[in-house]
């Protein structure tokens, strides 16, 4: 009974903690096909094999959003018999390359493509959306900044020992934290 009633409350807690402003919801990064555009747009620009798609979307969004293989993989699949890319295997990969219908796709879809970068870019760049009171946000922000630091400073990482500091000294503040936090009463 005891512990029954703890994990309500936790999970309550949870919720309210991940509760975005009255009526708003969080909005997915890509909507329904817009994956599909996407995909066209990057092979457009060079064929790809799968991974490289999904490297190529996470670097496109400053890490905040990387497609998982089990949509990539099927979203590809589905790109292949609409006609829309052909695939030719390279050196052990799938590499897609996109069609004359593909093409034609990205031109009737051009408007609709060009929101999809806009979304992208604004992931990118998480500061100027987010409350920066909202534990999400800044975790997200902090998150994009580590993807952007270490990437572009690679191969050098004479950082990565200072970052990881700088990480578990954060990580131990934070511990402190919710030791100090007063305690409500489980009754």
């Amino acid at each position: 009974m005891y512990y029954t009633h703890r994990m309500r409350k936790a999970a309550a807690a949870y919720r309210k903690m991940h509760r975005r402003a009255a009526g708003a919801r969080r909005r997915r990064p890509l909507d329904h096909g817009d994956l599909r555009l996407l995909i066209l747009s990057l092979i457009a620009e060079q064929p790809r094999h799968g991974y490289d798609l999904i490297a190529e979307i996470e670097a496109r969004t400053g890490g905040s959003y990387k497609p998982s293989p089990g949509v990539m993989y099927p979203a590809l699949s589905v790109i292949q018999d609409m006609g829309l890319a052909k695939v030719k295997k390279e050196e052990g990969k799938n590499v897609y390359y996109i069609t004359d219908d593909g093409e034609a796709e990205l031109e009737a879809n051009a408007e609709t493509l060009e929101k999809i970068e806009d979304r992208l870019e604004a992931l990118a760049h998480p500061e100027s959306d987010l409350d920066p009171s909202d534990v999400r946000a800044a975790s997200q922000r902090l998150r994009h900044t580590l993807f952007k630091t270490v990437t572009t400073a690679w191969p050098d990482t004479s950082n990565y020992e200072a970052i990881v500091s700088i990480l578990n000294q954060a990580r131990a503040d934070i511990i402190d934290l919710g030791k100090q936090a007063p305690r409500k009463d489980a009754s």
